[in-house]
C-alpha cells in the first residue's frame, strides 16, 4: 500500500510538471506540490522500513496516508484551482485505497468530510477558478492523467483480487482445520473409530430416540483376548497394527446404522439401533467374532491368532446409560470366564 502511494505521488508530480511546462501552472506550485507530496510519501516509506508502523494499530498507517494525501490535494486545489479536475480525480483514486479497510460507517463519515473539505477548497479558489488552455499539449496531458488514473485503479483492483484469493485460501485452510479438529474430537487417532466421548454422546441420543419411538437398541462391548501377550511378544507396534486391522474388519461387517468406537485400550463398543428381537444383536456380534477368528493374522503376528470376547446388552426403558453399559460389561466378563472367543447376552 505504501509503495502504491509513492507511485501515485510520483505520477501526480509528473502531471503537474507537464502542466508547468505548458504554462498552465507555475513552476513554484509544481515544485511545492512535488516536495510536499514526495516528502510525506518518503516519511511513510521510512516508517514502514524502520517498522515504526508496528507500534500502532495496523489501520493507522492507512488512515495517516489517506489523510495526508487528501489534505495535500485539497490545499493545492485551492492554490491552483485551474487544475481542479486533476486534484479531484486524484482524490477519487486515493479513496479507492480506503476501500480495502474502511467499514461502512468509516466510509460514510469520510465521505461527509470529503464533501465539506472539497467545498471549502473550491470556495477558497473560486476567484481564480479557470480551466487550462485547450491546447493539444494540455489535452494530451489530461488524457495521460486519466489513462494513468485508470491504470492505478486497475492496480488497486488487482490488489483486491489477490486479497480475495488469499481470503479464499485461508477459508479453505480454516475449513480443513475445523474438519481435522472435529475428526480428532470425535474419532480415535490410531484406529479411526469413534472415540469414547463421541460414543457416549451417541448413546444418549439413541436412548432419547428409543424413548420417543419405542425402538429397542443394543450395545456390545468387545475385548481382544490376551492382547497383553501380543504386546509383550510382538511389541507395541504390532499391537497397534492389530487394533487397526480389527477396526477395519469390524467396519466391513457393520450395518449402515451401527456405530463402532474404541472404548479404551483393547476394548471396543458397538451401538446397534433397531435390534428387535434382541437376538438380532447377537447375530451381528457373532458375525464379527467369527470374522476375527477366521482372519489370517500371520502377516502381523506370525504363528499367532486373534480372537475376541464380547458382552451384549439390550436397552431397557427404565435404565440409565451407565446401567446398560454395566450389564454389557458383566456379560463380557462372563464370556471371558466361560473360555473367551465367545459372546454372552446380558439377562
Amino acid at each position: 500500500m505504501t509503495s502504491l502511494t509513492v507511485v501515485n505521488t510520483l505520477l501526480q508530480a509528473l502531471i503537474l510538471g507537464l502542466y508547468a511546462w505548458s504554462g498552465a501552472v507555475s513552476w513554484p506550485v509544481m515544485v511545492a506540490f512535488s516536495a510536499v507530496s514526495l516528502g510525506s510519501s518518503l516519511i511513510f516509506t521510512l516508517a514502514v522500513a524502520l517498522h515504526w508502523n508496528l507500534r500502532v494499530p495496523d489501520a493507522w498507517l492507512l488512515y495517516a496516508q489517506l489523510g495526508a494525501n487528501v489534505l495535500i490535494s485539497l490545499a493545492f486545489l485551492s492554490i491552483a484551482p485551474q487544475l481542479a479536475v486533476v486534484f479531484l480525480a486524484s482524490l477519487l483514486v486515493t479513496f479507492n485505497f480506503a476501500m480495502m479497510s474502511f467499514t461502512p460507517r468509516q466510509f460514510f463519515w469520510s465521505w461527509v468530510a470529503f464533501g465539506v473539505c472539497t467545498a471549502v477548497a473550491l470556495w477558497l479558489g473560486r476567484a481564480r477558478f479557470a480551466s487550462v488552455a485547450p491546447s493539444d499539449f494540455n489535452m494530451a496531458v489530461l488524457w495521460l492523467f486519466f489513462v494513468l488514473a485508470v491504470r492505478r485503479l486497475a492496480t488497486i483492483g488487482s490488489q483486491f483480487s489477490k486479497l480475495r484469493a488469499q481470503l479464499s485460501e485461508k477459508n479453505l485452510q480454516l475449513t480443513q482445520s475445523l474438519e481435522r479438529i472435529n475428526e480428532l474430537a470425535t474419532h480415535d487417532e490410531l484406529t479411526g473409530a469413534f472415540n469414547r466421548r463421541r460414543f457416549m454422546q451417541m448413546l444418549v441420543e439413541e436412548r432419547e430416540r428409543a424413548h420417543r419411538t419405542r425402538q429397542v437398541f443394543s450395545v456390545a462391548i468387545f475385548d481382544l483376548d490376551h492382547f497383553k501377550t501380543v504386546n509383550d511378544r510382538f511389541g507395541h507396534a504390532a499391537g497397534d497394527a492389530v487394533l487397526k486391522a480389527f477396526c477395519a474388519l469390524v467396519q466391513a461387517s457393520l450395518r449402515s446404522t451401527d456405530r463402532f468406537a474404541r472404548y479404551g485400550g483393547e476394548e471396543f463398543v458397538m451401538l446397534m439401533p433397531s435390534t428387535t428381537p434382541a437376538e438380532a444383536a447377537a447375530v451381528a456380534v457373532e458375525r464379527i467374532r467369527a470374522a476375527a477368528e477366521g482372519k489370517d493374522w500371520s502377516a502381523i503376528l506370525p504363528g499367532h491368532a486373534v480372537t475376541l470376547s464380547a458382552g451384549v446388552a439390550t436397552f431397557r426403558s427404565d435404565e440409565s446409560i451407565e446401567e446398560l453399559l454395566a450389564r454389557a460389561d458383566a456379560a463380557l466378563y462372563a464370556a471371558k470366564h466361560n473360555g473367551r472367543n465367545r459372546f454372552e447376552l446380558a439377562p
